[in-house]
């Protein structure tokens, strides 16, 4: 029987759903935060994925090893990739907008490029790239607001700090991207699998007892985007990611960071009623500038 779509067909295909997936998924953090708080968000949103991720598991046949190895960095990964990101993401979505926090994601793949020069030295440092580096950095000054950076946020000092919530867990996930690298080879759903279950063990205390969710009134528009969340924005989301390594590689993975910027920005604008802001959209296209400048390097480096 032959394959429903050619290998090349599949992969654009699991690109353009999995930037869609988590494009789209900004608003459902905002909706929901707005309603039950970041704990209880980020709390279902990964029991979810979990038990998603987990079915699947078991339907593909595959087995979740637990070597002690394997277990740390089940928890590992699933601190730094998971329950700290989606965390700091959450908090940070109940004082500024749906598409800042996704704009304010975009530099994480040059974040990644300046660890894995720095950890794995497996990356080469060239003109071109610290040239995308200026570019996003000038990228952020332009975003935040010179006044704003000298000041703190002066009296906007809440949003300032949201903004930075978002740029540590752009960090976090640069790190997660580089100790992955580092972590066993085992089929990747176990892996997903595992790390999504890893995460559990930070983020179940905090909705136990910091903040329990037990005590929250859930309205119905919250319900509907946390399962959103867990369900296409966690589980599928991860077996989109996996699939795409396992059938183009990272290079072409990284064509993803041009297309999640804009659409959590104008979806947004479009279905949240959030403003356009002159700044953001010049910073938009001086990010979107940096990361093509990075990604042709990347591959006239992976040619030669």
């Amino acid at each position: 029987m032959k394959p429903l779509f050619k290998p090349d067909l599949l992969s654009w295909l699991c690109l353009v759903t999995l930037a869609l997936i988590w494009g789209v998924n900004f608003i459902f953090i905002k909706i929901s935060v707005e309603d039950v708080g970041p704990t209880t968000n980020v709390f279902f949103r990964l029991l979810l994925g979990s038990i998603v991720l987990s079915i699947y598991l078991r339907s593909s046949g595959a087995k979740l090893p637990l070597a002690k190895k394997n277990l740390l960095f089940y928890m590992l990964l699933g601190f730094l990739g998971l329950a700290l990101p989606f965390f700091l993401i959450s908090s940070a979505e109940v004082y500024i907008d749906s598409g800042l926090a996704g704009l304010l994601m975009s530099p994480m793949p040059l974040l990644t490029l300046g660890l894995s020069a720095l950890i794995l030295k497996d990356e080469v440092i060239n003109k071109t790239k610290i040239l995308a580096f200026v570019v996003a950095f000038f990228g952020l000054i332009v975003l935040f607001g010179p006044e704003n950076l000298l000041t703190l946020g002066g009296s906007n000092r809440i949003e300032f700090v949201s903004q930075i919530l978002v740029l540590i867990a752009a960090c976090c996930y640069g790190t997660n991207a580089v100790l992955s690298k580092l972590a066993p080879k085992i089929d990747v759903t176990a892996m997903a699998t595992g790390v999504c279950i890893g995460s559990l063990i930070f983020i179940t205390p905090l909705a136990l007892f910091y903040d329990p969710f037990f005590r929250i009134d859930f309205t119905q528009e919250a319900i509907i985007a946390i399962i959103i969340q867990g369900v296409f924005g966690t589980a599928i989301a991860n077996i989109l990611f996996f699939k795409i390594i396992e059938l183009k590689g990272p290079v072409f993975l990284s064509l993803l960071n041009f297309m999640i910027p804009p659409i959590a920005f104008f979806t947004g604008v479009l279905f949240l009623n959030e403003k356009i802001k002159i700044n953001a959209l010049l910073a938009l296209l001086m990010i979107l500038g940096a990361l093509y400048i990075n990604y042709r390097s990347s591959k006239t480096n992976k040619i030669n």
